[in-house]
């Protein structure tokens, strides 16, 4: 990434914002502006008042005080200094409700752009490719989505605003002295700049490394804590949790100590332009003191100078420590600038059109490699599917059965050939009709911490009775669901953990039942379960058999095959063979 930090930073926040939120952008920056113009006003304004108020008859000295003492014809100094304090508080008051009201402003703001950058990161990731989201994993999906914006929004988009308000500040409190006190800027300068330059060139390099490395390390933690939860039995029978355990801990450890090292970082600054600042005072004080030459308004530029650095250094700290959120969050930039080519984004075109399955479902010549692998996954495959057939696929581990659904499914795309609805080649412009009718049964089937009516409808607010009581039927659910206590209702656990394997499969059937699925995929849906647990869920998919949804079927028991017309077995990508049922049985036999 070229440019400098905050260049960069700008440029990442620039890709989120429309062109009103930067026309806001550039008015928010105005009212830091007068907000730091006011800070440094008001702090102006306690000086002259409290040198009048210290000396007897000061008002009637003062060149700013005296004219308008007697123009207001007051009767004493007294009086005058009363009204010139209530004037004062009233001023802070007011300026101390538009600063707040600024920061309220601001902190809306940079929470809608907040919520952009989520907004952006979701819809990356649930447009991306299906191969590419297996690649990345869910810890680093959950990562990507979830924290990076959050740390974006606290590590970039915060700090650049503290930055450039603190920047204002400084500016307006620089040109001040510069008007006041020429001497007293070049002394400041000679003191604060070095210090400021030399404290980030040393911390820089060292925090984004810290933010590089634990942007690394926090994915890991979360993959540990999701396989020590989600294998719990397997993992608690193995007596290994205590490995698990132990991982995590290294690994957090590891944490740990650079969030350590980073607010140690984030504390240097200030100490070591303190020090700086506190040498300039001492060095201007001995030279007043040993110098012959030297006369009492050196002495009093001792305390303007002291004055000056002490309302500098907060200033100059918060835009150092800015500095250093801003390198150690780097990574957030980096991550969000990832996967933004059109080939990583599936989203369907806007212009949609309907599918009309009344007839056929061709496979024509489909052919489909995976990217960066030379060997095709499923090559030439033409079959001929009519509407309501039962099909069924076997074959050998990595024959390509499940890469053929996906191409179904549309989680892939053939390279060459193309998919026939009805003579009607299957392309994007048709990807939300087809999702409506085709449904997917897997080996592990999806369910949610929530109630089995939520898991058939997954979510559905307004659920039509008359299509979910349909689904529970046809999946052979009624009998089940009826002797819960609490029905449909009943929660299922985390991964469906208080139902048995066919319970959880047949929730599968019903939820593609209850989106009125015209065809069916069924991949392995009985492989991991027992004799018993099979033959219900082959009780619903022979209750299936009788309707005229199109049913595919790919099984490692012949069993599970029996209703089906027609059989493809495959081999390396292509179908060698078409069986009958009874052809398998009895082979096998």
């Amino acid at each position: 990434m070229k440019g400098g930090i905050i260049a960069r930073s700008l440029n990442s926040i620039r890709y989120y914002l429309t062109p009103s939120q930067k026309r806001k952008a550039l008015w928010m920056m105005v009212l830091l502006l007068i907000t730091s113009f006011l800070d440094v006003l008001g702090l102006a304004s306690l000086v002259p008042v409290m040198m009048v108020a210290a000396e007897p008859g000061g008002v009637q000295k003062s060149k700013l005080f005296s004219p308008v003492y007697n123009f207001f014809e007051f009767e004493s100094e007294r009086t005058f200094l009363l009204y010139l304090i209530i004037i004062i508080f009233v001023f802070f008051l007011v300026k101390n409700a538009f600063s707040t009201w600024v920061n309220y402003m601001q902190n809306r703001f940079v929470a809608n752009i907040a919520l952009t950058v989520i907004k952006s990161q979701i819809n990356k990731y649930i447009n991306f490719p299906f191969w590419y989201l297996n690649d990345l994993g869910s810890p680093n999906l959950m990562h990507s989505t979830v924290n990076i914006p959050g740390n974006f929004v606290g590590g970039i988009m915060r700090p650049l605003f503290i930055f450039f308000s603190e920047v204002a500040i400084v500016l307006v409190t620089v040109i001040s002295i510069i008007l006041y006190k020429p001497l007293l800027f070049g002394i400041l300068a000679l003191v604060l700049v070095p210090t400021t330059l030399l404290t980030y060139r040393a911390l820089r390099n060292r925090s984004q490394m810290i933010g590089s490395e634990i942007h690394r390390l926090r994915p890991i933690s979360q993959g540990i804590i999701g396989d020590l939860f989600t294998g719990f039995v397997e993992i608690k029978l193995a007596n290994k949790q205590h490995r698990f355990r132990d991982s995590l801990l290294n690994n957090q450890e590891k944490v740990q100590r650079l969030d350590a090292l980073s607010y140690l970082y984030s504390m240097l600054p200030l100490k070591m332009i303190e020090m700086v600042a506190i040498l300039g005072i001492l060095t201007i004080f001995l030279y007043a003191i040993f110098s012959p030459g030297s006369s009492s308004s050196l002495i009093s530029l001792v305390g303007l100078f002291a004055a000056a650095a002490y309302r500098l250094m907060p200033s100059v700290n918060r835009m150092i420590t800015s500095m250093m959120q801003l390198k150690t969050t780097q990574y957030a930039i980096e991550n969000l600038s990832l996967y933004r080519d059109k080939k990583y984004n599936e989203t369907p075109p806007v212009e949609q059109l309907p599918v009309s399955f009344k007839k056929t479902l061709h496979f024509e010549d489909v052919t489909f490699n995976f990217p960066g692998v030379s060997k095709s996954a499923v090559k030439a495959i033409d079959i001929t599917i009519k509407k309501g057939e039962k099909i069924g696929f076997i074959g050998s581990s990595g024959s390509g059965k499940t890469t053929l659904m996906n191409i179904l499914l549309r989680f892939y795309v053939e390279q060459s050939g193309h998919i026939l609805v009805d003579g009607q080649p299957l392309t994007s412009q048709h990807l939300l009709a087809w999702y409506r009718i085709i449904g997917y049964v897997k080996q592990d089937t999806f369910l949610m911490q929530r109630s089995i009516r939520d898991n058939i409808t997954l979510g559905d607010s307004d659920v039509n009775e008359e299509r979910l009581n349909y689904a529970l039927k046809q999946a052979s659910l009624q009998s089940f669901v009826s002797g819960l206590p609490e029905g449909i209702n009943t929660l299922v656990g985390e991964r469906g953990s208080k139902l048995s394997g066919g319970q959880r499969q047949r929730i599968g059937i019903a939820r593609a039942l209850y989106k009125q699925t015209e065809i069916l995929v069924l991949d392995e849906a009985t492989s991991a379960l027992d004799n018993e647990t099979e033959r219900e869920v082959n009780e619903a998919i022979d209750k299936l058999a009788e309707t005229e949804i199109t049913i595919l079927i790919i099984a490692h028991r012949i069993t599970t095959l029996r209703n089906c017309d027609k059989i493809y077995e495959l081999r390396d990508g292509q179908i060698i063979a078409e069986h009958r049922y009874e052809e398998l049985v009895k082979a096998i036999v």
